[in-house]
């Protein structure tokens, strides 16, 4: 069995307790890995702004030290800030879904590199909540948006209801995401982002980078976008408080985010 080499988390009920918090039981065990050698990894759909603040909590300031962001679309060296890979979409990418989007009457946010924009015409969404004020936010009509703008992602945020009757039109229109791929990263949460992007295609391009295989690899998460990571991982670990899809792909499963998780797996795991 290949010994484990590069570990990669999941944060929002996954590493995160429901506080948004790291635990000192989790930062203590993830400290004591990262001495010993281990590659500490955050692979979220968050900005990174948004992840910072546990990046520092974490220590994770080694010049080897990555973090994967936007569910892959982004693999960047914490210490140096250059980029491994960074996909990104243009406005002519996505004018088709938008227009799809408006006409289901549901909200829009773009998420770059360092800054968020509501498109005004869609209506406020509750995404900008879900930032914690980490990053510049701010509403712009779609007309006036810059012909150059890039982003790494767009969002609907909406109640499960809506966003589920949604995801069911999708099959009917394949046109609309030719140039992307979607997946919840939270129930009132679907992510668009380019296609081929997963969290799964950035581990693979960090495993690349250190010349490690899948077998090395451990993954914990919780929601639909964890899976490609989980299909991936040697070894992957559900939380307690995973949905059904993700806990039968799991090799194991451990206690929920609010009972320490990903703590009591890794301490027993690493003994």
């Amino acid at each position: 069995m290949s010994e484990i080499e590069l570990l990669a988390f999941d944060m929002d009920n996954t590493l995160l307790n429901p506080e948004k918090q790291l635990s000192p039981r989790t930062t203590r065990v993830l400290k004591q890995l990262h001495q010993a050698g281990k590659h500490i990894v955050l692979c979220t759909g968050r900005p990174f702004p948004n992840v910072a603040p546990f990046i520092n909590e974490l220590e994770l300031n080694h010049p080897d030290d990555f973090v994967v962001l936007f569910n892959g679309g982004c693999v960047k060296n914490i210490v140096s800030d250059a980029n491994l890979f960074d996909a990104h979409f243009d406005l002519a990418d996505v004018q088709d879904m938008f227009a799809f989007i408006h006409d289901q009457q549901l909200p829009i946010d773009l998420v770059a590199q360092n800054e968020v924009i509501s498109i005004q015409d869609y209506g406020q969404s509750p995404y900008h909540e879900l930032l914690n004020k980490r990053m510049p936010y701010q509403q712009i009509a779609l007309a006036n948006l810059p012909a150059d703008l890039n982003f790494n992602k767009f969002v609907v945020a909406a109640p499960e209801a809506t966003l589920d009757q949604f995801i069911q039109l999708l099959p009917a229109h394949p046109e609309l995401t030719q140039t992307m791929d979607h997946v919840r990263s939270r129930r009132n949460l679907l992510e668009f982002v380019p296609k081929g992007v997963n969290k799964a295609s950035g581990l693979q391009k960090l495993l690349d980078h250190f010349n490690l295989d899948a077998q090395q690899l451990m993954v914990f998460g919780d929601e639909e976008n964890d899976a490609p990571m989980f299909k991936l991982a040697g070894t992957s670990v559900a939380m307690g408080n995973a949905i059904p899809e993700i806990k039968a792909l799991a090799t194991d499963v451990t206690a929920s985010n609010a009972q320490d998780g990903v703590a009591l797996f890794l301490e027993n795991y690493f003994a």
